[in-house]
């Protein structure tokens, strides 16, 4: 097999895993969040999330459980909360600071925030 047949198989391999991914984080967020894709067709939906992982990466947040925690976080506070005036900076530098192992980030961020920010932030559409 050539190595052009072989890129071809393992891009369409990693396109179909990566899908899939996002499909089922979509499902876990309508599990969690009641209502929240509401107004959104389901191509939003995963551009939406495709960001939100982008993003997530940035911050470190590089594998699938990492980055199912970092969506709940931004499920709960916003997609852009890093920019947001109302998002307490304490919790911002928590989760930027990457001193603290990514695990610890999320978790204890998803606990403050349940504990100290009770409302749901519903996504908007994505602008190209």
């Amino acid at each position: 097999m050539s190595d052009k047949s072989k890129n071809k198989i393992q891009k369409l391999f990693t396109e179909n895993h990566y899908k899939k991914f996002l499909t089922e984080c979509r499902d876990e967020i309508d599990t969690q969040f009641s209502g929240f894709w509401n107004g959104l067709t389901k191509q939003e939906q995963l551009t939406w999330l495709d960001s939100v992982v982008r993003d997530s990466k940035k911050l470190g947040f590089g594998n699938e459980y990492l980055i199912k925690d970092y969506l709940k976080i931004v499920c709960k506070i916003g997609k852009d909360f890093l920019k947001d005036s109302t998002v307490s900076d304490d919790l911002i530098r928590f989760i930027t600071d990457s001193n603290f192992s990514p695990y610890v980030r999320t978790r204890d961020a998803n606990r403050w925030i349940d504990k100290n920010t009770p409302k749901v932030s519903f996504p908007e559409k994505i602008k190209s």
